[in-house]
């Protein structure tokens, strides 16, 4: 019985195996995708002037600099911290929560070299700690 329990299966495996589809596969094209048409009010061509004057903001995040002069647990040394920065310096200041610590890092720049201008004047004014780091900004505010 097993013998001829064993001999069906070999059988039926050895012609399982032999009968393989043809297919060609140079009849096989993908289908040509549909890309999204994208616009921007920064190219020519894809908005006309009534368009660009009827936008109020344009908002672009983008690589650049920001100063962070102090990191704490508590948001309100932060917070603290922020007014006493408003006062001395006139730029905008971001409170930045990555856990488990509130960052306060101040400005938007481009260049390393604005950036570091800014860290020397704050380490003069008290902050010796104030460093630069390399961060997503805010660029809408140098356009204009």
């Amino acid at each position: 019985m097993k013998k001829l329990l064993f001999l069906t299966i070999l059988v039926s495996v050895s012609f399982c195996q032999n009968n393989k589809p043809k297919f060609n596969f140079d009849k096989l094209k993908d289908p040509e995708p549909k890309w999204p048409i994208f616009s921007s009010p920064f190219t020519s061509g894809s908005f006309n002037d009534s368009v660009l004057d009827s936008i109020k903001t344009v908002q672009i995040n983008d690589e650049g600099f920001r100063i962070q002069v102090f990191a704490t647990r508590e948001r309100s040394n932060a917070e603290r911290l922020v007014n006493e920065l408003s006062v001395l310096y006139n730029e905008k200041i971001y409170i930045i929560f990555e856990a488990p610590n509130y960052k306060v890092r101040i400005g938007n720049y481009i260049d390393r070299e604005d950036a570091e201008e800014v860290r020397s004047f704050l380490t003069n004014k008290g902050f010796p700690s104030a460093w630069i780091v390399r961060t997503k900004i805010d660029i809408s505010d140098e356009l204009n």
